[in-house]
């Protein structure tokens, strides 16, 4: 396989001026193990959320015994079967199960989280499920909706993240999500949460555009001669340079693409026959499809997008995507 561009890790005070205020290691639950939470989990343990660079204590609970045996032994971290035991002491929990069963976690979760003296907050990774469907079924206020995506595994994430308005959050508790979430990427809240569900159209299923693009330029590079090893490397290090190249020169991707595209010549050709096999318009379905699945799952109206009744509105008229 191609050698792998190491890349340094993000450093956590860049990316939150400050750091959890108080001086003992915040402890997170991971209720659920899946293929989400063992990518949260994995930089998670040495992100230092707090001063004098101590980590987090982590913890998981799992019902399949396949998935505790592989997340337990892959970092060293306790599964708890009793729900009650795995709560107590729990400075936030992570929802990080399937969405079709939240209602059977929330009648096992709700008598536990009653019989604390403390309350964790209750920070939700679960597509399409509502703060308010967390709030009215857990009996408690403080919950974060959030949609992360999978290269937050390398913490090279992008996680945005809304939080229950009348949760009456403190500022350090605040500063615990901001930095809970900064450990794997780049995270922005947004006040309204309406823009989780577009957020899970854009970042959160992102990636899968962007390997399916990977995907077929590579099977295309190995038809026309090139070795799958050879072809993967052309077409990783090409989107991972533009990517980085758009951030750098912060140009329109228009004003990008035109200064490849040359009068006649081979980019240009390329132009024309993803115009016209309407790429851009393909692009725009699938994320519209996504989004409107999206509040489907949290049983919202999905009739927006093109063509439907109504768009949804915009607070990101001047929102920098840089920040």
């Amino acid at each position: 396989m191609f050698s792998r561009l190491v890349r340094p890790a993000p450093v956590l005070s860049r990316l939150c001026p400050r750091l959890y205020s108080s001086q003992t290691p915040p402890k997170f639950l991971f209720i659920g193990a899946g293929k989400m939470a063992e990518a949260m989990i994995s930089p998670l343990l040495s992100c230092p959320i707090v001063g004098g660079g101590k980590t987090p204590e982590v913890r998981i609970s799992e019902i399949s015994p396949e998935i505790s045996s592989r997340v337990t032994e892959k970092f060293g971290i306790k599964n708890f079967k009793d729900l009650g035991e795995a709560v107590s002491g729990a400075d936030m929990i992570v929802v990080a199960v399937k969405p079709q069963n939240v209602d059977a976690l929330f009648e096992q979760l709700k008598p536990v989280l009653a019989s604390q003296d403390k309350k964790p907050m209750v920070l939700s990774i679960c597509a399409g499920v509502p703060i308010t469907k967390f709030a009215d079924n857990l009996g408690c206020k403080k919950i974060v909706r959030s949609m992360p995506n999978t290269p937050s595994m390398i913490q090279e994430g992008m996680t945005v993240w809304s939080k229950n308005e009348s949760g009456l959050f403190t500022e350090d508790e605040i500063l615990l999500c901001k930095n809970f979430l900064a450990c794997f990427g780049s995270e922005v809240m947004v006040a309204d949460e309406k823009f989780i569900d577009m957020a899970t159209s854009i970042s959160g299923s992102g990636p899968a555009y962007v390997f399916m693009l990977v995907e077929s330029m590579v099977d295309t590079a190995v038809h026309m001669g090139f070795s799958r090893e050879i072809a993967q490397k052309l077409v990783l290090q090409t989107i991972l340079g533009s990517t980085l190249y758009a951030i750098d020169t912060q140009e329109h991707p228009t004003v990008l693409k035109n200064s490849v595209t040359s009068p006649a010549g081979t980019t240009a050709s390329a132009m024309y026959e993803l115009e016209k096999g309407r790429f851009k318009t393909v692009i725009s379905d699938a994320v519209w499809a996504c989004y409107r699945r999206s509040l489907e799952m949290g049983e919202q109206d999905s009739n927006v997008g093109p063509g439907r009744t109504s768009l949804p509105s915009s607070e990101f008229n001047d929102f920098d995507y840089r920040r």
